[in-house]
């Protein structure tokens, strides 16, 4: 009966075969035949591509956030440069004085000039008055070499007793000729005038002919950082290009940049504290 039992299961499977190759089994799907799968094998199949596209996902993002990131070469990145406007239009202002009679009503006199002329006006914004009167001064002051060294000859202030940074200033506006020393010290008292927290220096800068010479310029503090500003080089600048028959008008080549970026250009010796 055992032997009996196990002949008639093997002729049943003989038959279940004959039916899967009279569906078309036999063939193979190149040459034009179907793979049948019932619904429990594509349920099957269905799962392993998707398992297999899971797996393939799964190891592209593994692969991305395991990756060694490249060392960069060590390079300066710049800071962003913020423009003058900003820097001028934005600063916090507290105007302060010289606290010396003659500079300080020198300087009133003056404001009350560019006012009544158009230079200036109740409309502009903080960085257009500063750039007029930088512009005024590089125009309108003529160059007087070798002005600084008897400090106070066109002042009534005491040169004993008065600083000579006033004294530079206060000869420029009784005159409205200078040097750099005059150029630089003028126009610091009147940043501080207008409320900006600026100061002088003092050194060498790159000669036009080669070499250094000395020169006075002045910084300000903008947003914790210093700018340069020198009128005396950008009015050499200036009239260097209307000679040449320059079209375009350089007064502002050295107007709010920053200190840092200078050191090519000039070398400091003194911090002036007055």
């Amino acid at each position: 009966m055992k032997r009996t039992g196990t002949k008639a299961s093997y002729i049943v499977l003989l038959v279940l075969i004959g039916t899967l190759l009279t569906a078309g089994c036999s063939k193979n799907p190149d040459e034009g035949g179907e793979i049948i799968l019932d619904s429990t094998t594509s349920e099957a199949a269905t799962e392993v591509t998707t398992a297999v596209e899971s797996t393939s996902e799964i190891e592209t993002t593994t692969e991305l956030v395991t990756d060694e990131p490249t060392t960069p070469e060590e390079t300066t990145t710049a800071a962003p440069e913020v423009k003058a406007w900003d820097l001028l239009n934005n600063e916090p202002l507290n105007p302060t004085t010289s606290g010396y009679e003659e500079l300080d009503r020198l300087i009133e006199s003056y404001m009350v000039m560019l006012k009544n002329e158009g230079t200036i006006t109740d409309d502009m914004s903080n960085y257009q008055k500063v750039h007029s009167i930088y512009v005024w001064f590089i125009k309108r002051i003529t160059y007087n070499r070798g002005m600084n060294v008897d400090a106070g000859k066109y002042s009534t202030s005491d040169p004993a007793t008065t600083p000579e940074e006033v004294l530079w200033a206060t000869d420029l506006f009784n005159t409205y000729q200078g040097c750099c020393y005059n150029y630089s010290s003028a126009f610091m008292y009147i940043m501080r005038y207008l409320g900006y927290d600026a100061h002088l220096l003092s050194g060498q800068v790159s000669s036009y002919n080669g070499g250094m010479t000395p020169h006075c310029w002045l910084y300000v503090n903008l947003d914790g950082t210093a700018y340069t500003f020198d009128p005396d080089v950008d009015m050499n600048y200036y009239w260097r290009g209307v000679k040449e028959g320059s079209t375009e008008e350089k007064t502002d080549t050295l107007f709010c940049r920053r200190m840092e970026d200078m050191g090519y250009f000039y070398t400091i010796e003194k911090y002036h504290e007055n």
